[in-house]
C-alpha cells in the first residue's frame, strides 16, 4: 500500500513538472536561419529582434571562420 502511495507522487510530480520545465526551454535558432535572415536584407539588430537571439549569437554565426592552421612541414636539406 505505501508502495502504491510513493508511485502516485513520483507520477503527479513528473506530471505537473513537465510543463513547469518546457516552459523554460527556448526553442534554438539555427546559424543558417540567422545566415539566410542577414543574407534576405535584415540588419543584424533587426535579426536580433526578430529571431529574439543575442548579439553575440548573430555575431558568432556571421563571423568568417578562422583559418585552418595545418603542420609545418620540416625541410630536411
Amino acid at each position: 500500500m505505501k508502495r502504491i502511495g510513493v508511485m502516485m507522487v513520483l507520477a503527479t510530480a513528473v506530471l505537473v513538472g513537465s510543463p513547469a520545465l518546457a516552459a523554460h526551454k527556448r526553442p534554438s535558432v539555427s546559424c543558417k536561419q540567422i545566415k539566410d535572415a542577414i543574407a534576405a536584407g535584415k540588419s543584424e539588430e533587426d535579426v536580433q529582434k526578430d529571431l529574439k537571439v543575442s548579439a553575440a549569437r548573430v555575431k558568432s554565426c556571421t563571423a568568417p571562420a578562422p583559418a585552418k592552421r595545418g603542420k609545418k612541414s620540416a625541410k630536411k636539406t
